[in-house]
This record gives structure tokens, C-alpha cells and sequence, in this order.
């Protein structure tokens, strides 16, 4: 029994040293070379268990993937003699691994092979061109022209180049801060430009907002005083009528109004009788003179140009307001004398029922191009647009 298990573990200790020399497993992600004292006898790309001379036959494994060929930073001059710090990469993969084992032997040797050559075709290539191209518009140009000088030499050694790109492209560290410098300088001209501008248009802007609201102001006080005007215009009238309806009562009235403000509280006067009435006839007299209406000022009253101010005026408000447009913004057309036959101004649809007639105005006003009409009374105090009728 113990030889038994003697036998077996020496069976297994001999298995565990020879088949490892007959057999071998390619990865799909390798291939492999087997060599024989230094002579490569055949590659396997296949994936697999193989076998092999024992104790005369070695394996060595490539990568089928591609392989990162990364060139140390380098400072290489360009054609305007200026000098840049270029980190550079290639990719690229083994096409020929009987080649690559002849030519290079290893991946390691193989990397810096290829980053040397990278290296050597990048600088002839910056040589040929200025600081500011490399950095801003013929990168890519320049790196299609490496790769192409590039193919073929590491084709030599088995190695197909997928790709050669830049990772940075820097400044020495002597002239970095002179060249932010100017970077930030020009960034300051373009920044103060804006702000000139900007300052520019503002100014433009609140010149034009004062100007506007300057007239509109003054357009305000002008047509205040008119619309005052009007209103004391009919005032007036009212205070007309009412004195043709009875003078005689309303020259009374006016009287004791005098008496009240004449004989105030706390105020003594002594008169005699005769005097005390000589004194009422007097005030009488003096408010019938102050009440009495001259016919040139009832004409003056009911003047047309005034009655056209005042509506042209207070349909230009009702229209601007209307259209929420500033009132200056409307051009004044034309002005027209009406007879409405009542309080509707023509808009019977939305009248009281009155059927007096009323005198007053059509005005036309035009804004964009396009005409809009409003209707007014005699003085504007009744307004009625397009709107509404």
C-alpha cells in the first residue's frame, strides 16, 4: 500500500514536469512563437490547447490587442524657431509576429522603438511648421503626415500604426508666463471692447429713454393745460346757463356771499341805517356788474378752435391708451366738425336714449400706417373710438 502511494505521487510529480513541456494554451488574446534552441519554428495564432517538442521547444506570447507606444514629453523646435513641449502616443498592433520576434524580440523593446521613430518623424514634421499652426488649425494635418511616415518603417518590424495622436502640446516653462500674459492682455482688450460698446449702447439707449420721456412730459403739461382750459370752458358755460335761467336770484346770492365774507365772525360794523342800505344797494350793484356776461365772451366760449384743441387733445389720450402706445406716437390727419344726434356720437348701439342733438368732432389719427378714427363732443369731456361704435 505504500508503495502504491509512492508510485502515485511520483507519477504526479513527473506529470506536473513533463506536461507542461509537451503541452501549451494559447489565449484568444495572444499568439504565440515557439523557438527551438533560439530558431522560431512555427507561430500559432489560433486559440487553443498545442503541443510541443519537450524540454527543446519554448513559448513565447504576443498580444493580438492593440499596443500603446508612448513617446516621452520632448521640446522640439518649429519653423519660426520657437519651441514646444509635445507629448506624443502611437497605436498600433503585431501583424507579423515571426517579424516582430526577429526584429525586436519583445513588447518592452518594441515600445521604445516605436516611440523613438514617432518621436523622429514628429520633430521633422513640427520643423515645417510655425508655433501657431501646431497649436491651433494644422494639428491634424501634421499628425496625418506622421502616420503616414510612420506605417512604414514599424511595418519593418511586424507592427501596423492604427493612430499617432498629440496628448499636449505645451510651452517651455521660460516663456509659459510671458505667453499667458499676452493671452490674458488680449482677452482684456476684447473684454473692455464689449464693455466700451456695451457702455455705448446704454448711453444710446437712457439718451433715448430721457428724450422720450422729456417729450412726453411736456406733451403732458401742454395737453393738462388745454384739458384745464376746456374744463373752465364748460364751466363757464354751465355758469351762463344757469345765470340766464334767473339773474335776479342769483345776483341775491352772490350778495349774501359778499355780506358773509364781508361781516366775517368777530367783525363789528357800525353804520347808520341809511348807510347800512346804501351799502347793500352797492354790493348789489357791484355783483350784477361783476355777473353780467358780454356777449363777445359767450362767443369767445364757444369759439371752434378751442372746442377742436380740446377734443383733438382728449381723443388723442383715449386712443393712446388704447393702443398702449405714448401719446406722441400718434400723427394728428385731420379734424372734422359733427352733429351727433345724441350721446352715442353716432354709436347707437350703446347710446342712453337721449335724443339731443350734441356738436362735436371726428378726428382722424395714424399709427403704422393705418388710419384710426375717434369721436368727440364739443369739448372732449365724451370720447368714443372705433372700439365701441
Amino acid at each position: 500500500m505504500r508503495s502504491l502511494i509512492i508510485i502515485l505521487i511520483a507519477a504526479i510529480v513527473v506529470a506536473a514536469i513533463i506536461l507542461p513541456q509537451i503541452f501549451f494554451v494559447v489565449d484568444e488574446k495572444k499568439v504565440a512563437i515557439v523557438t527551438r534552441f533560439g530558431e522560431i519554428q512555427r507561430e500559432v495564432k489560433s486559440p487553443g490547447l498545442n503541443v510541443k517538442a519537450p524540454f527543446l521547444d519554448n513559448v513565447t506570447y504576443f498580444e493580438k490587442r492593440l499596443l500603446n507606444f508612448d513617446a516621452p514629453p520632448d521640446s522640439l523646435l518649429t519653423k519660426d524657431k520657437k519651441r514646444l513641449i509635445i507629448d506624443v502616443y502611437a497605436r498600433g498592433r503585431i501583424v507579423n509576429p515571426t517579424l516582430f520576434r526577429e526584429r525586436l524580440g519583445d513588447e518592452v523593446t518594441a515600445a521604445a522603438r516605436a516611440a523613438e521613430i514617432v518621436t523622429s518623424e514628429l520633430r521633422r514634421e513640427i520643423a515645417s511648421h510655425d508655433q501657431s499652426e501646431i497649436i491651433t488649425t494644422q494639428r491634424d494635418l501634421m499628425l496625418s503626415n506622421v502616420l503616414a511616415s510612420v506605417r512604414p518603417k514599424l511595418a519593418e518590424f511586424g507592427i501596423d500604426v492604427i493612430d499617432v495622436r498629440i496628448k499636449r502640446a505645451d510651452f517651455p516653462g521660460e516663456i509659459a508666463e510671458s505667453v499667458y500674459s499676452r493671452m490674458q492682455a488680449e482677452r482684456k482688450r476684447k473684454a473692455d471692447k464689449e464693455r466700451a460698446e456695451g457702455a455705448e449702447i446704454d448711453a444710446q439707449v437712457r439718451a433715448d429713454a430721457d428724450r422720450k420721456a422729456t417729450i412726453i412730459l411736456a406733451n403732458a403739461e401742454r395737453d393738462s393745460s388745454i384739458i384745464r382750459g376746456c374744463g373752465e370752458a364748460q364751466a363757464t358755460a354751465v355758469f351762463a346757463q344757469a345765470l340766464e335761467q334767473d339773474p335776479d336770484f342769483y345776483t341775491f346770492q352772490r350778495s349774501l356771499e359778499s355780506f358773509k365774507a364781508i361781516l366775517a365772525q368777530g367783525t363789528t360794523v357800525v353804520l347808520p341805517l341809511s348807510g347800512f342800505g346804501q351799502l347793500f344797494e352797492e354790493m348789489r350793484g357791484g355783483v350784477d356788474t361783476a355777473t353780467v356776461v358780454e356777449a363777445s365772451r359767450e362767443v369767445g366760449l364757444r369759439d371752434e378752435l378751442l372746442g377742436q384743441k380740446c377734443a383733438e387733445v382728449s381723443a388723442a389720450w383715449t386712443l393712446a391708451a388704447e393702443l398702449k402706445i405714448d401719446q406722441p406716437d400718434l400723427e394728428f390727419v385731420s379734424i372734422v366738425d359733427k352733429v351727433w344726434p345724441d350721446n352715442s356720437l353716432g354709436c347707437s348701439a350703446i347710446g342712453s336714449g337721449s335724443v339731443q342733438e350734441i356738436p362735436g368732432f371726428e378726428v382722424v389719427f395714424s399709427y403704422s400706417n393705418e388710419a384710426h378714427v375717434v369721436r368727440t363732443n364739443q369739448y372732449g369731456s365724451l370720447v368714443k373710438t372705433e372700439k365701441f361704435c
